[in-house]
């Protein structure tokens, strides 16, 4: 584990850092964002902090469609690789408009998505020598165009009446793998945001590596600070988390989680997901750290608590418990706090009892134990 010293310079630094792929040289560690994080922090830039919008399914399907991934046509998930989109597709404005308008839950997805300079348009328009449909963007259209399939010229008149006007992702929003998995990042972070989690403030750092002078490297796809207040009492500490978009957490994964739990004791640790369940080796690596996490640290707090978030809070305007349904919201309808959430999604997640629960059953174990101990010792006085 890191001295003290050393956990203030981290501790100080991450602070410090908001999107940024700075790091103070004169503190010893260096970090930077890997091409995930770079593609987030653009993402956000371009949502101005707001990234709510992209809890919404049908539209990251339609982005990852566009962009070329691994969904098909009417956004529903592959049932096998044969259907996979190996490039980028254009689709017409119309279908594009009517697919926001279907998916548009809270404000107008259209409007958003051209504010914020997701599309770029151009015609969509068949060489009349090979006779092959492409897409061009505003900047080729002239009075001759060039295809880009057989490399032949042919005039724009009486061509491009006859184009269809279709919309093309641009950017960091025109890279496949659901940006990838830059969308899913931020919607782990968003989820922390003070509309779902009134109680907190948080400073986050998207995907990242730490590099330090003889220490092995940090690596996590978010970190974040955070500081809370709740019933007059105000803790705080700093978050680690992995995060996949539908795909399912390895070795690699328990392997980085276990690394961040021995250096930093009492940070909380994030295993979030788009998909809504856990697989059953991802509920048995998961709980082994959990268990590991769940040690008597400080002030009632486990040394490294594990929070599990899937695509049930992730992609829910409401936060714990009112994204849950049912027996489930009434079990956790006391829900306070971040704590008190890792221990419901321990719960619900992983089939663990309370941590509280166990904790009082082991003290009355030891109690118990130390009664008997006194009850020997008397005796053999007695005798």
């Amino acid at each position: 584990a890191l001295s003290d010293k050393d956990y203030q310079v981290v501790h100080e630094a991450l602070r410090a850092l908001v999107y940024r792929t700075a790091w103070l040289a004169d503190m010893g560690w260096k970090l930077k964002l890997s091409p995930p994080g770079l593609l987030a922090k653009e993402i956000y830039r371009r949502f101005d902090g707001f990234t709510a919008p992209l809890q919404n399914e049908q539209f990251l399907r339609l982005l990852e469609h566009m962009s070329g991934g691994s969904v098909r046509r009417d956004g529903a998930p592959p049932p096998a690789s044969a259907d996979k989109i190996a490039q980028e597709r254009e689709l017409p404005v119309g279908e594009v408009k009517r697919r926001l308008a279907t998916a548009a839950e809270h404000g107008d997805l259209h409007a958003l998505a051209l504010e914020k300079g997701i599309f770029k348009l151009g015609p969509r328009i068949q060489c009349p020598t090979c006779l092959r449909h492409s897409w061009y963007s505003l900047d080729q259209v002239s009075d001759v165009f060039t295809c880009p399939k057989c490399q032949t010229n042919f005039p724009a008149l009486g061509n491009l009446d006859g184009a269809t006007w279709c919309y093309k992702t641009t950017g960091p929003f025109s890279v496949p793998g659901y940006a990838d998995g830059a969308y899913a990042v931020l919607l782990a972070l968003e989820f922390f945001d003070d509309r779902r989690m009134h109680t907190m403030r948080r400073t986050p750092i998207v995907s990242f590596v730490a590099e330090g002078p003889n220490k092995k490297p940090l690596e996590a796809d978010f970190a974040l600070l955070w500081e809370e207040s709740l019933y007059g009492e105000r803790k705080s500490g700093v978050i680690f988390g992995e995060s996949k978009t539908y795909g399912t957490f390895d070795e690699k994964d328990f392997s980085r989680m276990r690394h961040i739990a021995q250096t930093f004791p009492g940070a909380v640790l994030v295993f979030s997901t788009l998909r809504r369940s856990l697989t059953r080796q991802e509920t048995v690596e998961i709980r082994k750290i959990a268990r590991a996490g769940r040690k008597y640290w400080k002030a009632e707090r486990p040394i490294n608590p594990v929070l599990i978030l899937t695509g049930t809070e992730l992609l829910s305007w409401s936060g714990p418990p009112y994204c849950w349904e049912g027996p489930v919201r009434e079990r956790f309808d006391r829900v306070a706090g971040l704590l008190d959430l890792c221990d419901a999604t321990q719960q619900l997640y992983l089939n663990l009892p309370s941590w509280r629960a166990e904790w009082h059953q082991k003290w009355e174990a030891r109690r118990h134990r130390r009664a008997l101990a006194r009850a020997a010792r008397q005796t053999n006085r007695d005798v």
